[in-house]
């Protein structure tokens, strides 16, 4: 089969996304990953996936860099009023490019990211078997489960569902109103709050990092993180004679919400003291570190972060999924600072885990810095909830689990259809 991947080309996405390119490659499938930034064709590069440029010479390309670098900056409110803006541009460039590049490439089925609302109703248009893909949280609605930008905990009674219930009838026209949804006609929550698009849902996050729902949406599929070691081994160097034997902290405030200088200027200043080492990763962002760096710090540009959590007993991190995953697949108890987007809701699923502690990023001080990262230092429970769930995780195997159900999915399809082919013949030969 000829598939195609389609998610918004940030790294957060493209890279789970792009690592189940491969899995799928590996079955013998064709896979095509389709993007209009630079970002998204080295990508697929380093994936080893084909990839095919949208809108080449389009100069919202450019707008689309000017965006993601303002969302960088950005922080709560701030934060989630720019990602709607970028829905809605996104929304645009798909339905100007991707009608005609479809048509063209002849795709046998298309994994589409749920962030991607607009490359979904293309492909209906077009008679095109789609899968959808949550690389980030799996957010569909559930009376239990709060709104993910709210830093809110699981709460199953009266004063819960009324919360839950009241933020989201208010969370979704504010979105579709960032978004310019009356100029697109496309809601850019539509994938997210109604499972029964698709032929599938995949998530890659696994059933237990959830809080417990009302009911389960039978299109969703939970597997397991889709990340491979080999992602950063051949791109990313670290001067690895640095590390000496002490513990090690690995921190990154992710690839997007990454110049926040403040937070990284506090992290430092709270682990100067620590009988530990640092990393601490700027993950591309350029965002200016005080000239004075702690000698048990390292400030690198971006790094191997697979290979740094083999070694880390703790990590500081924005509480990305793909970043949460991957500490639990290390057994890595997490401090979260969570900034925007379904960021407070991943560090809530990690304190309800057991496996770390969450202060959002507005309430980030030293002393809590200090504070928090003494208990998970000096609390065994934490190390051993983590090491628990890398067990589970190290017997779950997320691709293959997810490719098994795409797989299934469009083959699935093709029957449907040879058998509805069959019929419509039989038909017209009695006719």
């Amino acid at each position: 089969m000829k598939i195609g991947l389609i998610c918004p080309e940030v790294p957060g996405h493209l890279n789970p996304l792009s690592t189940l390119g491969t899995e799928l490659q590996g079955r013998g499938h064709r896979v095509v990953l389709l993007g209009g930034q630079t970002l998204a064709k080295e990508t697929a590069s380093r994936a080893g996936v084909e990839f095919c440029e949208l809108g080449a010479g389009d100069q919202m390309v450019d707008r689309f860099d000017e965006e993601w670098r303002k969302l960088g900056e950005s922080k709560g409110i701030g934060s989630m009023l720019q990602t709607g803006r970028l829905f809605g541009l996104a929304a645009k460039f798909q339905l100007n490019h991707l009608p005609k590049v479809l048509r063209a490439e002849n795709f046998d089925g298309l994994i589409i990211d749920q962030l991607s609302p607009a490359a979904y109703v293309v492909a209906r248009e077009q008679s095109i078997p789609t899968v959808l893909a949550c690389n980030a949280l799996a957010m569909q609605p559930d009376p239990l489960i709060p709104p993910p930008p709210l830093f809110w905990g699981f709460r199953d009674d009266a004063f819960g569902r009324i919360r839950n219930r009241i933020a989201k009838s208010l969370l979704i026209p504010v979105y579709d109103w960032l978004a310019d949804c009356k100029e697109t006609g496309i809601s850019p929550l539509m994938l997210v709050f109604d499972s029964e698009h698709g032929l599938a849902n995949i998530a890659q996050q696994p059933d237990f990092f959830d809080f417990p729902r009302q009911s389960s949406p039978s299109q969703v599929h939970y597997t397991g993180p889709w990340h491979r070691r080999e992602r950063d081994d051949a791109t990313t160097s670290f001067p690895w004679d640095w590390l000496d034997g002490r513990p090690l902290v690995y921190a990154s405030m992710g690839t997007l919400q990454n110049k926040l200088t403040h937070v990284f200027e506090m992290i430092m200043e709270a682990v100067a003291s620590l009988p530990m080492q640092v990393v601490l990763s700027k993950g591309g962002g350029g965002v200016n570190v005080p000239r004075r760096v702690p000698d048990n710090v390292l400030v690198v540009e971006s790094a191997p972060q697979l290979r740094l959590l083999e070694r880390a007993s703790l990590a500081i991190t924005h509480a990305g999924l793909n970043t949460a995953l991957e500490c639990l697949s290390h057994g890595v108890p997490m401090l979260c600072l969570p900034v925007t987007n379904d960021q407070p809701g991943v560090a809530k699923r990690v304190e309800w885990l057991g496996a770390g502690r969450a202060i959002p990023e507005r309430r980030v001080t030293v002393r809590r810095l200090k504070r928090e990262l003494a208990k998970l230092r000096d609390d065994p429970s934490y190390a051993r909830a983590a090491k628990a769930f890398q067990q589970q995780l190290s017997e779950t195997p997320g691709l293959k689990m997810a490719a098994d159900v795409i797989e299934k999915a469009f083959t699935n399809r093709e029957e449907e259809r040879g058998c509805t082919s069959i019929l419509e013949s039989n038909r017209n030969e009695q006719a």
